[in-house]
């Protein structure tokens, strides 16, 4: 993907006085920064802060692995400049949450390994979003295809990642390699580092994900909310998309039960007395769901639902569940267009592009 060609400043060299950093006692609730003791090499030769941490790393390292920190930490620092405990101090304006990974991803080969490796959400997020801004390319893919294991541009896999189809066991490279948090707030986080990065075809999952949680955020997606320590506010444009879409998403969900009611007459029915008072109680039985869930479009009815209907003649079986599948067919299929994002061919071909 293209990059920007003149990143804005993302460091400040300090050459005020700065005492030693001291290690936090168990229990401190001191507001003074603190080491990150992964991260605090005794023969480090640079030290960086982040927020209420410090960590004391090797410039060349970072040099090497990243162009931006090349450019910044070529430049000789004035023979004024002071130093944290002989090395030179820089502070990011990067918050400590996307630092620690990001660093610790670099520093620690075992930390952040590639796909289909277990991980975090944060971990993603941090190395995704600094590997970006710092241009650290190895990383930067790693973190993407990581990232993007969560955000299938397939129902099939989307479907596979949730175990709504539980005879079909996902392989290890068709897991989410991260867990989802359990702070809602993270799915508007995911919108905007979608952005950032430019990964556009994260973003239909993202929205649909959104809407579901949003019972849970209420005027949060418009006004803004702190996810652990960090500001998350969606641009206005895609708070109008959102909007859009989330009424299109609740009316899609409601239309995903039609088949409960449509078709009336099903060719092969053994039994239309006994099947349509099924699907009367199969009605019933969704009003609930709709009142619980009235944005799950694709999952308002689960799999261990059909349970519900076991009465129903097989030939009736057969038609409603390929009624409700086309349903969920047709609303994934509009699911970028819903939410004003490039259609799935283009975003498909975008991933492929990024990832390889």
């Amino acid at each position: 993907m293209p990059r920007p060609s003149s990143p804005p400043p993302v460091y400040e060299l300090h050459t005020q006085n700065h005492d030693p950093p001291a290690s936090p006692s168990e229990g401190s609730e001191s507001s003074e920064p603190q080491r990150v003791h992964e991260l605090w090499f005794e023969d480090g030769n640079i030290v960086i802060r982040a927020g209420n941490s410090l960590y004391r790393v090797y410039r060349g390292a970072l040099a090497n692995r990243s162009s931006v920190f090349q450019d910044m930490l070529s430049f000789p620092q004035p023979p004024t400049s002071e130093l944290v405990e002989g090395c030179p101090f820089v502070e990011l304006p990067d918050s400590e949450l996307e630092v620690t990974p990001f660093l610790r991803a670099i520093f620690e080969p075992e930390f952040f390994m590639p796909f289909p490796a277990a991980t975090e959400f944060d971990a993603v997020v941090g190395c995704l979003r600094l590997s970006h801004k710092y241009q650290v390319d190895y990383l930067r893919r790693r973190a993407l295809v990581h990232f993007s294991s969560g955000y299938p541009t397939r129902l099939s896999k989307f479907d596979l990642i949730n175990r709504y189809l539980p005879e079909h066991e996902p392989s290890e490279l068709e897991k989410q390699s991260w867990s989802i948090p359990e702070d809602s707030i993270s799915r508007m986080r995911a919108i905007l580092i979608a952005r950032e990065v430019d990964a556009p075809w994260i973003l239909p999952r993202a929205f649909y994900t959104l809407a579901v949680n949003f019972d849970k955020l209420g005027m949060a997606v418009f006004n803004g909310a702190v996810y652990k320590g960090v500001e998350t506010r969606l641009s206005e444009q895609d708070q109008t998309s959102f909007l859009k879409g989330y009424d299109i998403q609740r009316k899609a969900t409601v239309d995903a039960l039609g088949f409960l009611s449509h078709p009336l007459d099903i060719q092969g029915c053994r039994h239309t007395s006994q099947c349509d008072l099924e699907r009367l109680k199969g009605i019933e039985f969704s009003r609930q769901y709709l009142r619980d869930y009235p944005a799950s479009a694709l999952y308002i009815w689960e799999w261990s639902d059909w349970d519900f209907l076991r009465h129903v003649c097989p030939s009736c079986t057969t038609v409603l569940k390929k009624t409700y599948q086309d349903a969920r067919e047709a609303f994934w299929n509009r699911l970028p267009e819903i939410y004003d994002v490039a259609p799935w061919d283009v975003l498909e071909q975008l991933k492929t592009t990024a990832l390889g």
